[in-house]
């Protein structure tokens, strides 16, 4: 996968990064050596798989990947659309940290991610909130090689997040041919979340990628998700991220000064 890289901040401690990463194909990439710690951020919603040794993850929008020193790895894009993320590397060495660990963010996390972004670009501030972003993901969730049916039942909420109507409990157990009690039991135990929580947590991510992108049709964003109002959006937004949807809107957009 061709990257583009945009170096937003370096010092003594770490370097961040923000990179375009573009998908030709949906086969498995050639095998990537990783030269040294880093962590790759989420903040967009185009899926890939990662591939370590005989295990496979998969990473969405609301995952955070910690690869060790000298990790040897494989991706293969879930989509044809590019997908960006925030990398910090050269970040204070975990001893013995050598295998990825893939991790959730939650809502809040996932927009200090692109507030700090935000930050980088426009250089109205420093890196002090990714340094404590690396220090959250290091003691967040962490998710389980990827397997069958779970791995499928996350990959259809994630491609169908956007849309105005998602599928059901039964919809989604019935896709991946599983009971819709045996489906939610597993899905909480392997992820923390009910799938509703996850798709909320999906859903979420969307909104900040519209409104980073430049998208101000708060309304628009919200039936497009589903909403049934944009005060009902406003309302889940600022419960599970802490902001108002106006703030974020003058945080995330183009050209924001935070």
């Amino acid at each position: 996968m061709p990257h583009e890289r945009t170096l937003l901040y370096t010092g003594r401690e770490f370097e961040v990064e923000h990179v375009r990463s573009h998908a030709h194909g949906h086969e498995w990439s050639a095998p990537y050596v990783m030269a040294s710690q880093r962590i790759v951020f989420p903040i967009s919603r185009a899926m890939l798989d990662l591939r370590f040794g005989n295990d496979t993850w998969l990473v969405d929008g609301l995952t955070a990947i910690s690869f060790g020193d000298a990790v040897v790895y494989r991706l293969r894009p879930g989509a044809q659309a590019p997908r960006r993320s925030v990398v910090v590397s050269r970040h204070p060495r975990v001893p013995g940290h050598s295998e990825p660990a893939v991790s959730l963010l939650s809502p809040k996390s996932l927009y200090r991610v692109h507030a700090a972004q935000q930050q980088l670009r426009s250089g109205s501030g420093d890196a002090t909130s990714i340094a404590s972003l690396v220090g959250e993901v290091r003691s967040a969730r962490k998710l389980v090689p990827m397997t069958e049916p779970i791995a499928s039942a996350r990959r259809l909420l994630a491609e169908t997040a956007d849309r105005h109507a998602g599928p059901s409990l039964h919809e989604v157990a019935d896709a991946v041919s599983r009971s819709p009690f045996h489906m939610a039991r597993s899905f909480r135990k392997q992820t923390g979340l009910s799938l509703h929580q996850y798709r909320q947590h999906l859903r979420l991510a969307a909104a900040m990628e519209r409104l980073v992108d430049g998208d101000r049709d708060l309304a628009g964003i919200a039936h497009d998700l589903g909403y049934c109002s944009q005060s009902h959006l406003g309302a889940v937004f600022r419960q599970e991220v802490g902001v108002t949807l106006g703030e974020a809107r003058r945080a995330l957009g183009p050209g924001a000064r935070i």
